[in-house]
């Protein structure tokens, strides 16, 4: 009984100190898989702090009241904010944004019970420093086992880079619909096959086109059949060469044609964007500026028409005038006799000079001037324009100087007449206005490149002088500084327009420098081009000789030489007898015809060296009378001088190319008759010595 206790303890024991080893085995197991768990969770935790540190992401908790409870520590980082701070309401860093009112009142109505779930929201808040983040946020409630919500869990991922990013690509968006609105412009979108893929209309024609229901339609389906080709062709020849094509054609909308402009352009390798506008106001507009154009041309073609019948008009009786006095002053005359013949004479001039002064004007403004070059000798063409202003300045014992530096050439290609126009008008101009003293001409070479020299006149001169306030007056035209002025010397202002306009035709330009009652300063520059190499001996020794008009005054002795039968068809009884007087001078008895009809009669039973023809008569005018006498092809044609007051260079023109050798203006000087008149009989008597 004894060894039956003690077997049963034995084994009780044996039992006991295996349950024994087996509960510690199983605790120490435990243990390793609590420490496994322990590990695992320090590993997630790990990776999970790991994570939140590297991402804008973080995680945040907060009660049933709405009080956070536990934030991650990359907060700090995102928001600025220290995570054990505790007790804050969810809410307290939202921006004022409207967003967050409708999140708020969401999250508030499941913390109460008033809906089941928070769907994922957007919010806006502000970090420490006040700058605000767009969030996308999360929820995830906890529950207790007796299904009570306990706390909630969130996610906040921070989407402020792209919430800007859209921000900025819908503002570009807005951008551009305003741009597209504010264009007149129709807009239809083809691919490169021309299927309309999209439009955008601001006028009538994609109602017209019945755009809205076209899309996916064929560029060909769309347009009128008239205008469909014109269409399709821009469209592809647009997407082949990658250049805008433009094209106009017409569209009948509401009961109306109107005239649109297209344009196709390359977007990409599959869009080709077709802009249209209605652009009827603006060919109205130009047809419009077409006809005021046309009725301007006309306008100033009667203006040249007018100035050149009233040169012809004023002219005529003029050369009357001023021959005759010429002729008069040439008589046996007392002393107060030839003191009215000599102011008939001025008068005569100043009156012409001023006719002349508006014809130039004229032909300026209308751009009707070019510059006719030729070989001449500077100092010639300044002293000529000096003899030209002597009479009057002589007569008011004014002095006349010449200074030209020893570096300027001395001679030039270039316009000699125009050049001696500017300085006669700016000589006449100083002589004028000057009452006693000098007016003096200065020449300099500013510069020399090439064979183009840039020269320099300066014309002083002690006379009346402008006011300051006056001198951006002087280059207007029919202008003078006072009316006073006007009234006592004279003169139709157009003097220093002339001269501005002409140096423009130089590329030069003029200034004054004037100070009143001390005199004027005129300076300009013009570019002038050497003739040096050009030049034959002969023309240097004719251009520094003496005159070949002071060197014979021919007088009888001309007919003697040059033996030429004249024929005068002229009109004008007055005109008539003073270039017979003229001729009669030379020598020369000439034959009379008062139209261009008996002119041609006397060419049939006569023949005549010269004709002096005027342009004007009646019957048949001289280059009617022209044309017949170039048509009877005479084995001996005659030298055919057309006489006209029509001083235009159109004038001169038509004459020669009618078949006139040469143009004669009125006043017909003796001078330029006589010179004329040499030339001829040197052609027809070559052996004359």
């Amino acid at each position: 009984m004894i060894y039956l206790l003690l077997s049963l303890a034995v084994i009780l024991a044996f039992v006991l100190a295996y349950l024994l080893f087996k509960t510690d085995k199983r605790r120490s197991h435990l243990q390793e898989e609590l420490n496994a768990l322990k590990e695992k969770y320090e590993e997630d935790q790990f990776h999970l702090d790991f994570f939140l540190e590297h991402t804008s992401d973080f995680l945040f908790k907060f009660d049933t009241k709405g009080i956070v409870n536990y934030s991650s520590m990359n907060v700090v980082r995102v928001m600025g904010r220290n995570p054990n701070v505790r007790l804050a309401h969810y809410s307290t860093s939202y921006s004022d944004n409207p967003i967050n009112k409708k999140a708020r009142e969401r999250i508030d109505g499941f913390l109460s019970g008033k809906y089941d779930s928070v769907p994922p929201y957007f919010v806006e808040v502000n970090d420490a420093r006040g700058l605000p983040h767009m969030l996308e946020v999360f929820h995830k409630p906890v529950f207790n086992d007796q299904g009570e919500l306990v706390s909630v869990t969130g996610i906040a991922k921070n989407i402020t880079g792209i919430y800007n990013a859209e921000l900025e690509i819908k503002k570009f968006e807005k951008e551009q619909i305003l741009i597209l609105d504010a264009i007149p412009d129709t807009m239809f979108t083809f691919d490169k096959r021309g299927f309309l893929l999209n439009y955008h209309a601001k006028n009538e024609i994609a109602t017209q086109l019945s755009a809205e229901k076209r899309l996916g339609e064929n560029i060909v389906n769309i347009f009128p059949e008239d205008i469909v080709s014109l269409m399709s062709e821009s469209l592809e020849e647009a997407h082949l060469t990658e250049e805008m094509q433009t094209v106009e054609f017409k569209l009948v909308m509401n009961k109306k044609e109107h005239v649109c402009e297209g344009r196709f352009i390359k977007l990409t390798d599959d869009r080709i964007l077709l802009m249209m506008r209605d652009i009827s106001a603006q060919k109205q507009l130009e047809e419009g500026l077409k006809l005021a154009k046309e009725a301007a041309e006309s306008a100033n073609q009667a203006k040249s028409t007018f100035l050149a019948t009233m040169s012809h008009e004023i002219r005529t009786p003029m050369n009357g005038v001023i021959g005759m006095t010429n002729l008069l002053n040439e008589t046996l005359l007392n002393t107060e006799q030839r003191d009215y013949v000599d102011t008939i004479k001025v008068s005569g001039e100043t009156l012409l000079r001023i006719i002349n002064d508006i014809l130039d004007y004229s032909r300026i403004e209308s751009g009707k001037v070019m510059l006719e070059e030729s070989v001449f000798g500077l100092k010639r063409i300044v002293d000529e324009s000096l003899n030209l202003v002597a009479y009057e300045a002589k007569g008011k014992k004014v002095g006349l100087n010449l200074y030209i530096d020893e570096n300027v050439p001395e001679f030039f290609y270039a316009d000699r007449n125009r050049l001696g126009q500017i300085l006669v008008n700016l000589l006449s101009n100083a002589v004028k206005f000057t009452e006693r003293g000098f007016v003096s001409v200065k020449i300099s070479m500013i510069e020399l490149k090439g064979d183009t020299a840039n020269l320099e006149f300066k014309i002083k001169d002690t006379g009346i002088g402008v006011a300051k306030e006056e001198i951006k007056n002087l280059f207007k035209e029919f202008t003078q500084v006072e009316s006073s002025n006007s009234r006592r010397f004279g003169g139709s202002g157009l003097g220093l327009a002339i001269v501005k306009n002409l140096l423009k035709l130089y590329n030069g330009k003029v200034s004054v420098q004037s100070e009143l009652g001390k005199g004027s300063l005129f300076t300009f520059n013009i570019f002038m081009k050497l003739a040096i190499g050009e030049m034959t001996e002969q023309q240097m020794e004719g251009m520094i000789g003496p005159s070949r008009y002071e060197v014979d005054k021919l007088g009888d002795v001309l007919s003697g030489k040059y033996p030429l039968k004249i024929l005068l068809a002229e009109d004008n009884r007055i005109n008539s007898k003073l270039i017979c007087l003229i001729l009669e001078r030379m020598g020369y008895v000439p034959d009379l015809a008062k139209t261009g009809l008996e002119a041609l009669s006397q060419m049939q039973h006569n023949s005549y060296d010269v004709i002096l023809m005027d342009v004007q008569m009646p019957a048949m005018d001289g280059i009617e009378a022209t044309r017949k006498i170039r048509e009877l092809n005479l084995n001996s044609p005659p030298y055919i001088i057309g006489i006209s007051a029509s001083a235009f260079d159109e004038d001169v023109k038509n004459a020669i190319e009618n078949g006139m050798d040469d143009y004669l203006i009125k006043p017909i000087k003796l001078d330029a008759l006589r010179d004329k008149l040499i030339e001829i009989g040197q052609r027809r008597f070559p052996f004359v010595s």
